[in-house]
Formats: structure tokens, sequence, C-alpha cells
């Protein structure tokens, strides 16, 4: 089986770069000729959106499984007739603690709570990760405090110059009077994600899907990863 990477930003090329493997798999960056082939593959969304439309024609017509890497496309909303798999994180740490937040959220409803995310100043799509604390916690998206000022992220979020041009933080502050508990992440540079794309193909390739649209919360809910 084929596995096809499509995109061309710094996610893509990390996960083309890193020579991962697979039994009886072959990765390839998506080119548009492959939208004409009729053989079954694995599409990994890494993208803008500007092959997006191609990549999902593909997979419909082939019954392929398309993974979204990206946040902010249709595909977060879209009811999908083919194995559709959305993920705002591919961070496994970090996707169990959204899954933790996901399922006992509601225990905060009454506590103050703030959000506060920091990625590289060049990054344009939305926070998917952030939004996703926000949903779990039924706070306001709108709510939530970016930081794209590499001064303070240097001096005052605490990342290393070395990755002031990738990386991902999220702070939670809960807060009921003088008591506080703080849930704070820190994912620095390609190799995280890199190696949780990894383990989301390997379990695309080891279990069974329907054609529908999946969270990847679910996959860590069916201890799949």
């Amino acid at each position: 089986m084929k596995i096809f990477i499509a995109g061309s930003g710094k996610l893509a090329s990390a996960i083309l770069s890193a020579s991962i493997s697979f039994p009886s798999c072959e990765v390839q960056k998506w080119e548009t000729d492959f939208a004409t082939t009729n053989e079954k593959a694995i599409v990994v969304h890494a993208g803008s959106g500007r092959q997006l439309d191609e990549c999902i024609a593909f997979c419909k017509k082939t019954g392929s499984i398309f993974v979204e890497l990206s946040t902010g496309l249709s595909t977060e909303n879209m009811e999908a007739d083919f194995t559709l798999i959305v993920c705002p994180n591919t961070s496994i740490l970090l996707l169990k603690t959204m899954n933790m937040l996901k399922l006992y959220g509601q225990y905060f409803s009454k506590d103050k709570i703030s959000i506060i995310e920091s990625h590289q100043s060049a990054k344009q799509s939305v926070p998917g990760t952030a939004y996703n604390f926000a949903n779990s916690l039924n706070f306001p998206a709108n709510d939530i405090q970016s930081i794209r000022d590499a001064e303070t992220q240097l001096n005052e979020v605490g990342i290393s110059a070395e990755y002031l041009g990738k990386h991902a933080y999220h702070k939670i502050i809960i807060e009921d009077g003088p008591d506080q508990v703080i849930i704070e992440t820190k994912v620095l540079g390609h190799d995280s994600y890199v190696n949780g794309v990894k383990k989301i193909i390997n379990a695309v390739l080891s279990n069974s899907f329907e054609k529908r649209k999946y969270n990847v919360l679910e996959l860590i809910d069916r201890n799949m990863l």
C-alpha cells in the first residue's frame, strides 16, 4: 500500500525527510497525477488546503483513508462518506491529555479557567489543540490568549531560542478561590509530531475503520495509540 504525504510545509517535509517506513508500504509525496489512479492508499494531509479537494476526491473514489493533520479546514466540520481521521495534534502524550479533558472537563464547569497558547510566529492556521481544550472545558474560544511574539516566548513562556521557530505550548489554569491547578504542555520541534504520525499510520494499518469521520481522540479512547 502507498502512503501519500500531501503538503509542502514544515510538517510534511519533516515526515518525508524522517525516512519512516512500514511493512509492505511505500511512503511518497502526493502529486496531482496520483488522483487519476484507482489504487487504495492512505493519504496524510499536512498542507494549507491547496491539494485538499483532489485528495478527498481520490479517497472517495478509491476507498482510501484520509488522515488530516492540518487545522481550520473544511475536513473538521464535514460529514464524510469515506474514512476521515481528523488529528488536531499528533503528539501522543498531548493527545492523551486532550482525551482526559474531553472525558472529565465537565468537572471544572464552576471554576475559573484561563487558556494560553504559544506557537511560532509563522503559524497562521487556527490553534486547533487550544480550541479542543476550550471545547472540553466549555471555555469561549475567543478568550484564548495567543502568543506569537518571540521575546515573550523566550523570556516569559520559557521557549529556548532554537525552538522559537517550531513549538507548541499550552497552559490551562483552573482556579477555585485560592486553590489552583495548572496543566502545562510543551512540544518542541517536529520529532514528537513525526513519531505520532508514524503511530497513527500504524494504527490505521492494524485496525478496521468505517466510512465516517473519526477524531484521533477516538483512537486514543479505543487504545489504538
